[in-house]
């Protein structure tokens, strides 16, 4: 299908398929983080009821739990693309595409933007339709 929608619904996930520097690397992180944290908390599960019996061993997996919980990345994994599609999101109901968290990053960093209020980049016509003057300038209109 070749209607607007369509294109717009393509582009939409196109830019959610384009992941982000910071996107890549939480992944990196999390892909190395959590085995090495189940594999601690499974240790501490586990051996200290083998090697030092049952009192001690209640103590370590009460804190092989707590491990779990509180090492868990899954607050820091998920909030990076959530906020990515929330920016997407909020772009593309106001009418702005942008083609993914890279790019969004990009615009963050962005100090200046100008806008051609001309015509040249939607039409290709030169044409200066109205200016405005800033400042204490004096102005006066020639034809």
């Amino acid at each position: 299908d070749d209607s607007a929608v369509s294109k717009l619904i393509q582009l939409v996930e196109e830019s959610q398929c384009n992941r982000s520097d910071v996107e890549t690397m939480m992944d990196t992180f999390a892909s190395w983080y959590t085995p090495i944290v189940l594999g601690l908390a499974i240790c501490l599960c586990t051996i200290p009821w083998i090697v030092f019996g049952k009192e001690i061993g209640r103590q370590c997996t009460e804190m092989g739990l707590v491990l779990v919980v509180m090492a868990c990345p899954c607050a820091l994994i998920i909030s990076t693309p959530i906020t990515y599609v929330a920016g997407l999101t909020v772009l593309a109901q106001n009418g702005i595409l942008v083609k993914g968290g890279a790019h969004l990053e990009s615009l963050g960093r962005v100090g200046t933007i100008a806008f051609d209020k001309t015509g040249t980049l939607t039409r290709g016509e030169f044409q200066v339709i109205d200016f405005q003057l800033i400042g204490n300038h004096s102005y006066t209109k020639t034809e």
